[in-house]
């Protein structure tokens, strides 16, 4: 047997279009981009929740700071109070700077409110501080009443 030398061309046609590897990979590409996205979404959407929580416990924290602001008689104290919107506060007053304000007409109370609330059954808390300058002698009639 003998064999004939033929020239022979090897014809490559060119198919337009995406092979199913190309397929997968972009599939692939887009799952991950997707995915990435809705994790951030929830995560942005978790950090809004807990920035209402804060701001409402803020909301309920000035409004007992101005109760307290508004007393007539401020003395050296401590004790507790709790709201029916589930809010427990600690108040703190105290006389500070009496170093400073000795040789002067007034003191200096230091206010401390510290707000605690749960929520999602984690204990959350926050603390608003302030002064106020009360002069000696109301502070000695509002004793003495």
């Amino acid at each position: 047997m003998k064999l004939k030398n033929t020239n022979c061309q090897l014809i490559i046609k060119k198919e337009e279009g995406f092979t199913i590897l190309e397929i997968m990979v972009a599939l692939v590409l887009i799952a991950v981009v997707v995915s990435s996205f809705i994790q951030l979404s929830s995560a942005n959407l978790n950090n809004l929740s807990s920035s209402d929580d804060q701001i409402d416990a803020l909301i309920h924290a000035n409004a007992k700071m101005r109760e307290i602001l508004d007393l007539e008689k401020i003395e050296d104290k401590s004790w507790n109070e709790t709201d029916n919107d589930g809010y427990s506060y600690e108040i703190t007053m105290a006389e500070s700077l009496t170093d400073r304000t000795d040789s002067l007409n007034v003191k200096m109370e230091e206010i401390t409110l510290l707000t605690k609330w749960v929520k999602n059954n984690k204990k959350k808390e926050v603390v608003l501080k302030t002064a106020k300058v009360i002069s000696k002698a109301d502070a000695l009639k509002n004793a003495n009443n």
